[in-house]
């Protein structure tokens, strides 16, 4: 009987010994860690959009014709999560009585110098809306250079006047009525 609990004692241990040694090797750890699953990168765009208005001035009558178009040529803005967004292209056209005065696509790079760098890299051009026809000055547009799908933006303010000739200043007005202009929602219309 003490030779068989001899056998059984080291058996056991020889059992112990290479269950525990086998563990030791080198393990592929790659393979038992959890991996957290990839975020699948995505490119996405803002809806294409088109529209137009007009408004009497005394006896003149402007019109304006809006295209925003999301545009694969122009170089793509990645957000904090790594998806892709397409920057804008906007077709402005003016009339006056009729006549086109005013026709320019304008792109992001319009409004570079009046944009700190990192704000730029990471933004597109996103909207636009007519405020306002002021005599002896002309049009007055709003433009927005902004983060995708975010509130953080850089508004401008571009007159173009009767001879159709463009200037633009930032917009330091952030409380602008709504009710004298054409404002984008979140989807873009």
């Amino acid at each position: 009987m003490k030779n068989r609990l001899s056998t059984l004692l080291i058996l056991s241990f020889a059992h112990f010994l290479i269950f525990s040694l086998s563990g030791c090797g080198s393990k592929d750890t790659k393979k038992d860690a959890w991996v957290a699953p990839e975020h699948e990168v995505v490119t996405r765009q803002m809806p294409d959009l088109s529209l137009s208005d007009s408004i009497m001035v005394g006896t003149r009558q402007y019109a304006y014709s809006i295209e925003r178009t999301p545009c694969d040529s122009l170089q793509k803005v990645k957000d904090d999560m790594g998806d892709l967004y397409l920057d804008n292209t906007i077709h402005l056209t003016l009339q006056r009585n009729g006549s086109v005065y005013f026709d320019k696509t304008f792109t992001k790079a319009t409004f570079k110098k009046d944009i700190d760098d990192d704000f730029y890299d990471n933004a597109i051009l996103d909207g636009i809306r007519f405020l306002k026809v002021e005599p002896g000055q002309g049009a007055i547009f709003s433009f927005a250079v902004s983060y995708p799908d975010s509130d953080m933006s850089v508004p401008f303010l571009m007159t173009i006047s009767d001879s159709g000739s463009f200037t633009f200043v930032k917009d330091e007005n952030l409380d602008r009525e709504e009710g004298d202009s054409v404002f984008f929602d979140s989807d873009g219309v």
